[in-house]
């Protein structure tokens, strides 16, 4: 079953360090399952950091960017293929350089996907001692990269739930607040397939998922935020392994705002 969307803007390569597979392999992946159009968004290489095994170092940035631009002439009659990174806002510190390559046109968008904060190193939101602390700074960071304007739109903004555990009232506000907020400016929230290649839930109670959190979606579903879907690819056979058909159903069931992202972009 295809998916009810024929562009996928999240699709990674062995750069991250956590990814595997060529970049040709995901292209022919995407077509093989009937995507129209695909997007490479690679975790950001930043200049004067290194994070090994989660983001590529900043010197294979052309290296990246070189080889999905051979990619874009080869399979042009094809597929549409998009040069983006996966970034997370980390306050003024890289936002010269984003705003750089969006100005510059060496990408041809940006996601926001939060991942986790820099305090003189990288460090996860979910190793706060108490998780609600981690919560509270995601969404602090995750709303102010929302109102930037830099980013096409939000990965996983319900991937707190992976720390959080339990849809309580702090959950349940911050779901609420990311869910208006998405409204307000128009930027589309993803419904992340990464976990779900490892598990699928067995009913709507089944919370054995940490992301797609389904709770989370009612609420985005409620406020009426603009929704795409992600693949978030991280091997080829990603795209083989992604169950369509719950997706699909997932977004039916819930009534959620599924939008074409591919409009923004020719603004």
């Amino acid at each position: 079953m295809k998916l009810h969307q024929d562009f996928n803007f999240h699709s990674h390569t062995k750069r991250c360090g956590h990814a595997r597979g060529e970049d040709e392999g995901y292209v022919l992946a995407a077509m093989d399952t009937g995507f129209t159009d695909l997007g490479f968004s690679d975790h950001i290489m930043l200049p004067g950091l290194s994070q090994p095994g989660i983001r590529g170092d900043y010197d294979l940035v052309e290296d990246y960017l070189q080889s999905v631009g051979v990619l874009q002439e080869k399979y042009k009659d094809k597929i549409r293929i998009y040069k983006a990174f996966e970034c997370e806002w980390y306050g003024k510190l890289f936002e010269e350089y984003y705003r750089d390559l969006l100005s510059s046109k060496k990408v041809d968008y940006l996601i926001l996907g939060q991942h986790c904060y820099y305090d003189g190193g990288f460090i996860w939101y979910g190793r706060y001692a108490i998780p609600a602390q981690g919560t509270e700074a995601y969404f602090h960071d995750l709303i102010e990269g929302m109102e930037t304007g830099l980013f096409l739109y939000v990965a996983h903004p319900d991937t707190f739930m992976s720390w959080h555990k339990k849809f309580d009232e702090q959950a349940y506000y911050v779901a609420k607040a990311i869910a208006l907020k998405a409204k307000e400016l128009d930027i589309p929230l993803e419904v992340n397939m990464g976990p779900s290649r490892w598990y699928i839930p067995k009913s709507p109670e089944d919370t054995g998922l940490p992301y797609p959190n389904r709770r989370f979606w009612e609420i985005v579903a409620e406020a009426g935020a603009p929704c795409v879907f992600g693949v978030d690819a991280h091997e080829p056979q990603d795209y083989f392994d992604s169950d369509f058909g719950y997706f699909n159903d997932f977004a039916k069931d819930l009534g959620l705002k599924m939008v074409d992202i591919r409009q923004k972009l020719k603004k």
